[in-house]
């Protein structure tokens, strides 16, 4: 199953393996390899206590109350896809005049973009993310070069620190967007770690704190860097809003898929645990075929796990606005 927005883009150099570890977990890895690889875990275990002569299978009939157990699930998580489906179909059955004042809101954010850069806004999330982040990183190095020489030193040095750290971020996101797709998750992952609340706060107490010492062009430029980075975060939170309703949409369609095989696997377990002298193959191939069973029984129940993991974790790391941060956004 392809999965055309799970990898790449976004990702921080770590100082540990353990963290991105952790990332890749959480955000950046293939949500269905990650569904799989524990269902996997979990038939292995079994089969290990199989050989193991821990659970030696000789008396089969609990299985009959596990694999029976297994279609129940399933048919709640079956449940489950159709609520994620109304959850998602709500958001799009809306009236005429409510879909006239989202296209005309949206087009309004776009124009103001295309007016501030000169450019065409392109239709892709990436395109439309790189041209945002290359005219505020044109606007924070006109601000710099505007208040060199022209502002007390001290309101410089901050400046320059404030400079320094949008460029230095806008660099590793430009450099993320060329190498990763074009796809909504590696757009939206780029934006993940911040919303440039703090760089926001630092440019207001500049000037609040050196208001009579700074010329007008600079403090212009100031306002200008500011309203830029608000751009970032509202593009960051529609984004996210078009990801989670491709994560639904996706997430209810394999739970399909896997529910389908659970269920059908579970059947066929029961059928043949009805045979009166028990089942018709030898202890050693039940040792193999039954852990098989229960891993793709409890596949569906760890691809919602995958995907919950990772709208959860999205959700939180993007629940503040600017001008508001959350340690969770900084980590």
């Amino acid at each position: 199953m392809d999965e055309s927005t799970s990898d790449g883009g976004g990702e921080r150099p770590s100082g540990g393996g353990t963290r991105r570890a952790t990332r890749w977990i959480l955000l950046t890895g293939n949500r269905f390899v990650i569904a799989a690889a524990l269902s996997s875990a979990f038939g292995l275990a079994y089969l290990g206590l199989s050989i193991a002569n821990v659970a030696p299978l000789a008396d089969t009939r609990p299985l009959l109350y596990a694999f029976s157990g297994l279609i129940s699930g399933n048919f709640t998580l079956i449940t489950v896809v159709v609520s994620i489906n109304q959850l998602v179909l709500s958001r799009e059955l809306r009236t005429p005049g409510e879909l006239e004042s989202e296209i005309e809101q949206t087009s309004d954010y776009r124009e103001q973009v295309e007016a501030v850069t000169n450019r065409t806004a392109p239709a892709e999330p990436a395109g439309f993310l790189r041209l945002v982040v290359e005219s505020t990183r044109q606007e924070a190095q006109r601000l710099g070069g505007l208040a060199a020489g022209t502002v007390p030193t001290d309101a410089l040095d901050e400046i320059d620190e404030v400079v320094t750290s949008i460029t230095d971020e806008f660099d590793r996101i430009d450099d993320h967007i060329e190498r990763s797709d074009a796809g909504i998750f590696s757009t939206l992952s780029l934006m993940l770690e911040t919303n440039f609340a703090r760089e926001i706060q630092r440019l207001e107490e500049i000037q609040r704190t050196h208001g009579d010492d700074i010329p007008a062009d600079v403090d212009e430029a100031i306002g200008n860097v500011r309203d830029r980075l608000r751009e970032m975060d509202i593009a960051r939170q529609y984004f996210k809003a078009m990801y989670l309703q491709v994560e639904l949409s996706r997430l209810s369609r394999y739970l399909l898929y896997t529910g389908v095989l659970a269920v059908g696997t579970a059947i066929a377990a029961l059928f043949v645990l009805t045979a009166g002298a028990g089942p018709p193959f030898a202890r050693s191939v039940r040792a193999v075929i039954f852990p098989i069973a229960v891993a793709a029984g409890v596949l569906p129940l760890m691809v919602l796990f995958a995907y919950i993991l990772r709208t959860a974790t999205v959700t939180q790391r993007t629940a503040a606005v600017t001008p508001f941060t959350t340690p969770e956004q900084e980590a």
